[in-house]
Order: structure tokens, then C-alpha cells, then sequence
């Protein structure tokens, strides 16, 4: 059972380098390298009898007998035929030569084993990044970013590390079959005789193998924690400085990574009880394989000292690259874990996709509408139901409600991060299901309450992922975002590196950053999620006025917490408990003197 286990890993390799485009086929040529290398190596191995019994008898006239062999000295000079000294020679340089040529010829297969694994990795990373940046949000909700890490930096080189080493496996069992194929010419009944070892060898193995395929998958798992604490506790720094929770921290990630530590210790202790193992074994089966000599050498007459020398040499080094061979199903139980863990991005289950239709977006000609909509997150209550609510092309609509109300739901379910139920979003009565994703969010530009920046310079966190941005441009929505103080102040100007996620910034000059990022992107929608929550006063009214031009001729959806904000907006549709239970203009709300009037009360008076 163990063993079919063990043949499945193979066949997750295959699939994994078949579903990164490198076809198993390419192992061909370090496989037939390493073949090569290995008859060389018999050649090397059986020229060692006629040289012991040359040297032995200071005569190498036989050579010339010898089947395959002799015909080829054959052709030789006479001048070299009747020399000893020149016949030595001879046999000892194709000695030397066919030990030159199987170290080199298996460098090379190492070589190209190592070319192969190596870009074999790199696919895979590749890959597995492009899956996930094709999953949907709710995946991400749901998943460790830390874990996620693991898989992408380390699970993928430990998952090829068997492809990594299987050349040397291969090898050794080519040399294996040579070894065995020559002492069984020198004698087959010792040949028999020490078969029964290699059994012993297998199923001795077989025992420590089960147990290290049992802890790779406990290893892989303790590893994903401890890549999810790191990147958990280095990202949310701050809150642990402010809690004083150092110690508390320091003690949960140290037993994580003391279990990890004592998972990888025990695997240890398994693994490096092969060796002794093997040669215990070895040590007894050389014992009775010489005794087995002497009994043959003795009563039987067959077989001279050399050929016995040799065939004992020969024996210790069949069982070690027996041992090479059997080391591969610890190789395979070792990569089971990450294998496992890397196979799963692959699957489609659960990865939350969401997919854009064939239509290309070209602008809005009337309005957004959402049409009876209801929504709710996996395993979540109702997040919005029976929404039915219309953006028109060219106004400002705000939305308010307290926490909770789905107002920012609203905005992911425009922002496709998360799939909506078919004919229940709506542009220009088309499905916003039907629009190709890259062409619909290409006309939309978000400013949300949770500022995204990136460990770089300021110009190209404002001018992501957009081509061929001009300086002035660039100047343009700075001074727009009234961020034209903030800059002059840098040495390095746009060009100033702003920290990981924008750490060198104060709140307010992210959200102003990402103000001008969707500023410059000059989409026909703007959505501005909450995009004052993280100002004072006075920069507020700087970036309202900027807000406030920037919505002109555009759809703008406005999520506000700050009610102040929208005093302008062509339409307010106020949200509670995913319902709309009010929409109108401020006036005609403030004089129903319903929720929203209790909402702008409240403010008024904070």
C-alpha cells in the first residue's frame, strides 16, 4: 500500500510538469547520459579482472583472447602485440579512459538534471503565482496570505526536489544492473546466493520510509503556520507594539516553531537510520558472501583470487547503489507533504473565481442598476437583499448607512471582487456578467477606505498600473491631491520611496496618494469608498474641493461616513441592514426627518 503511495507522488510530478508545459520526455537526455555513464562504469568494472590477473601473473599475452576485447587488440600494431609492458598499457589507459568518461559524461547528466529541475521550479512558481492572482477575493478572504507564501517560496522547490535527484537514482540503478550483470559472468552462484540481501535491504527501508511520509505532510502543515504567524504578526506590528504583546507573540511563535523543529528532528533521526541500517545488513551479508568464497574457492576449485576480489568489490558497491535506489521512495514520502499542498492550487474547488463575459466595455450611456439583488458571504448572514438601487451616467450618489449595512459590499460586487447572481447588476441593461473584466474595471477607478500602496516610489504607486504617464501628469493630480506640499518637502521628490505600505506616509497622505492615483487613471466611473474617512478637518476640505472637480461629467458613487461630504451629491440612498429604506436629495431627506435626518443629527452633535 505504502509503495502505490509512494508510485502516486510520481504521477503528481507528471501531472505538475505537464500542467507547467515541460513534458516529462525532456528527462530523456540526462537519463540516457547517466545510461552511459553507467556502462562505462561496467567497462571500468571488468577490465579490473584481466588487470589483477595480468599484473598477478606478469602476463597479459590473454588479453588477446578475451572475447570482444581481444578482437580489438587484435587490430593493434604487432609491435604492441608481443610487448607485456605495451599490452599493460593498453588495458590500463581504456581503464583510465572508461573512468575519465563515466565521470564526465555523469557530470553532464547532473548538469542537465539541475538545468531541468531549476527551470522546472520556475515554471511552477510562475504558474502558481498566475493562479492565484486569477482567483477570486473571496479566496483571499478565507486563506493565509502567510501560507500562501510557504507554497509560492518553498513547497515548490521541496515538491521537483524528487525530479531534482532522480538522475541520481536513475544512475545507480544502471550501475546496479551492470554490477550484477558482471558478477553474475564471474559466478552465478554467488550472484544467487547474496540476492536474498537485497530483499532484506527493501523491506528494511520500506519500515523508515512509511514513517518519514507520515511526518512530511505534519511538517508541511507546521511549516504553513509558521509562514502564516510571520507574515500575521510582521504585518500587524504596530498592534502588537500598542498591546504590548511581545512576549505573548514571541511565546506562540516559538512553540509553532518548536513543533515544526521537533517534527523536522524526528524525520531527521528516520532518515539518517537508512545508512546504518544498510550497512549493518552490508557488514553481515559481506561475511557470509566471503565465507560462501572460501567454501566455493576450496571444495569446488572454481573461481580465481581476482575474480573473487572483484566480485567482493563489486558486491559492496551493488548494495550502496541499491541503497541510492531505495533512498528515491524517501525522496517521494518526503515531498508528499508539499506536494499535496501545491496540487491543491491547482484545483478548482473553492477558488472562488470570477469570470468576465466576451463584451467589450465601452462607457455608460444611462445608468448602473442593481435589480433585486440579494447577496450573503459563505457561511455569513444576508449582506444585501432585494436591493434594487439606479447610479445615473454623469451624477453623484452617495451612499450612507451605518456599519454594517452592505455599503461597501455594494462596491466589491461593482468591483467584481465577488460574483453576483445572474440578471441582478445591471450597465445599460447589459449583465455586468456579460463585460470583459480587464475592459469594464479599466473605466472604473476606486479610491477605497483601506489605502493599498506598495513598497515603492511615490510616482509609481500613483501611476500603477498604468502605461506611459507623463511627469506632468503626474504633477497634475499631485497638486490635485493636494500633495504638491508633501512632495517639495522629499529631496527625491515623486521619486521617494514610501516604506511597505506606505509606512513613511501619515493616514492622510495615503488616502491622498491613492486620491491621486484615481485621479490620473481618469476613469468615466469613480468610486470613493470612504475616501476622507482617514483625514483631519482641514485636509478634508482641501481634498473635498479636489473630489468635488474631479466628479464633474463622471459617475461617481461615493460611500460616506462623514455626511458633511456629500452635501452636494445628486442623490443619497441611505442603507440599513442591507436594505434601502430611504433615497433622495439632501433637502427632500432631511425633511422626511427619517434615518438620515437621525444620522445627520447625530453628526452634527459629535
Amino acid at each position: 500500500m505504502s509503495k502505490t503511495r509512494e508510485f502516486d507522488n510520481v504521477g503528481k510530478i507528471i501531472r505538475l510538469l505537464n500542467g507547467i508545459n515541460i513534458h516529462p520526455a525532456y528527462l530523456l537526455l540526462p537519463f540516457s547520459l547517466a545510461a552511459l555513464a553507467a556502462a562505462f562504469e561496467g567497462v571500468g568494472m571488468g577490465l579490473l579482472i584481466p588487470l589483477l590477473n595480468g599484473f598477478l601473473e606478469r602476463d597479459f599475452s590473454f588479453i588477446k583472447e578475451l572475447p570482444y576485447l581481444g578482437d580489438a587488440i587484435n587490430m593493434l600494431p604487432p609491435t604492441i602485440l608481443v610487448s607485456d609492458k605495451a599490452l599493460f598499457g593498453v588495458l590500463l589507459g581504456i581503464f583510465v579512459v572508461a573512468f575519465l568518461l563515466k565521470n564526465i559524461i555523469k557530470y553532464c547528466s547532473m548538469l542537465c538534471m539541475s538545468f531541468f529541475t531549476y527551470r522546472a521550479i520556475h515554471h511552477l512558481r510562475k504558474q502558481i503565482f498566475t493562479r492565484y492572482v486569477s482567483f477570486g477575493k473571496l479566496y483571499f478572504d478565507r486563506s493565509s496570505v502567510g501560507r500562501l507564501s510557504i507554497v509560492l517560496s518553498e513547497f515548490t522547490g521541496l515538491a521537483f526536489q524528487p525530479v531534482y535527484e532522480v538522475s541520481k537514482h536513475f544512475g545507480a540503478l544502471m550501475s546496479l544492473l551492470v554490477y550484477m550483470i558482471i558478477m553474475a559472468m564471474i559466478s552465478w552462484k554467488l550472484t544467487l546466493f547474496i540476492l536474498p540481501l537485497f530483499v532484506v535491504l527493501h523491506f528494511s527501508i520500506k519500515i523508515i520510509v512509511r514513517k518519514i511520509r507520515t511526518m512530511s505532510h505534519q511538517i508541511a502543515e507546521r511549516g504553513g503556520a509558521l509562514g502564516k504567524k510571520s507574515v500575521e504578526i510582521l504585518s500587524t506590528i504596530a498592534l502588537v507594539k500598542a498591546y504590548k504583546t511581545e512576549s505573548y507573540e514571541k511565546e506562540r511563535y516559538s512553540n509553532i516553531s518548536d513543533q515544526k523543529s521537533k517534527l523536522d528532528f524526528k524525520s531527521e533521526v528516520f532518515q539518517h537510520m537508512i545508512n546504518p541500517t544498510h550497512e549493518v545488513i552490508l557488514l553481515f551479508a559481506l561475511l557470509l558472501l566471503f565465507a560462501a568464497m572460501m567454501f566455493l574457492h576450496v571444495h569446488d576449485q572454481s573461481g580465481s583470487a581476482p575474480a573473487f576480489l572483484v566480485y567482493f568489490y563489486l558486491m559492496y558497491n551493488a548494495a550502496n547503489k541499491f541503497g541510492v535506489v531505495a533512498s528515491l521512495r524517501n525522496s517521494l514520502a518526503k515531498a508528499t507533504g508539499p506536494l499535496d499542498e501545491v496540487l491543491e492550487v491547482f484545483e478548482d474547488n473553492e477558488k472562488h473565481f470570477v469570470k468576465g463575459g466576451n463584451k467589450e466595455f465601452t462607457g455608460i450611456n444611462n445608468q448602473i442598476e442593481f435589480r433585486n439583488l440579494d447577496f450573503s458571504y459563505p457561511e455569513s448572514r444576508k449582506v444585501l437583499e432585494n436591493l434594487s438601487i439606479e447610479f445615473e451616467k454623469g451624477k453623484v450618489t452617495a451612499i450612507v448607512g451605518p456599519t454594517g449595512s452592505g455599503k461597501t459590499t455594494i462596491v466589491s460586487l461593482l468591483m467584481r471582487y465577488y460574483d453576483c447572481a445572474p440578471d441582478s447588476l445591471f450597465i445599460d441593461d447589459t449583465d455586468i456578467r456579460e463585460f470583459k473584466l480587464e475592459s469594464l474595471l479599466s473605466n472604473i477607478a476606486l479610491v477605497s477606505q483601506e489605502t493599498l500602496l506598495l513598497h515603492d516610489t511615490l510616482r509609481n504607486n500613483i501611476a500603477y498600473g498604468l502605461d506611459k504617464v507623463s511627469d506632468e501628469d503626474i504633477k497634475k493630480v499631485i497638486q490635485q491631491a493636494r500633495l504638491s506640499e508633501f512632495v517639495s518637502q522629499s529631496p527625491q521628490g515623486i521619486d521617494m520611496l514610501i516604506g511597505d505600505r506606505g509606512v513613511k506616509l501619515s493616514g492622510g497622505e495615503k488616502q491622498r496618494v491613492s486620491i491621486a492615483r484615481a485621479l490620473l487613471k481618469g476613469s468615466e466611473i469613480l468610486v470613493l469608498d470612504e475616501a476622507t474617512s482617514s483625514l483631519d478637518t482641514l485636509t478634508e476640505r482641501m481634498i473635498q474641493e479636489a473630489i468635488d472637480e474631479a466628479v464633474k461629467d463622471r459617475t461617481a458613487i461615493v460611500i460616506a461616513h462623514r455626511l458633511s461630504t456629500i452635501k452636494h451629491a445628486d442623490k443619497i440612498i441611505v442603507l440599513e441592514k442591507g436594505k434601502v429604506v430611504e433615497q433622495g436629495g439632501l433637502d427632500e431627506l432631511l425633511e422626511k426627518k427619517g434615518v438620515f435626518f437621525e444620522l445627520w443629527e447625530q453628526q452634527r452633535f459629535d
